[in-house]
């Protein structure tokens, strides 16, 4: 789970759920940690934020073609091998 910070303590209860949290992220800044950062393979990933995006710019539409390019970032990042 990528997170800015909401979901903290989600998955405690999961030993092999893995959460990264990053408060006050944005959404491009979470595209760079994506492109970047070594996250491993999971299986899943759920993405959660948008939030910081939403109260700096109040632009829907925005943020959600910035959301885009982020889940097609991650889709590629974190693709297995068939």
């Amino acid at each position: 789970m990528l997170d800015d910070s909401i979901q903290r303590n989600a998955g405690s209860e999961c030993s092999d759920m893995k959460v990264e949290c990053f408060p006050s992220i944005t959404m491009e800044q979470l595209h760079r940690v994506i492109e970047n950062r070594d996250l491993e393979n999971p299986d899943t990933v759920f993405i959660d934020v948008g939030t910081n995006d939403l109260r700096r710019s109040g632009n829907r539409d925005c943020v959600m073609s910035v959301v885009y390019v982020v889940v097609n970032t991650a889709k590629q990042s974190f693709q297995h091998p068939e």
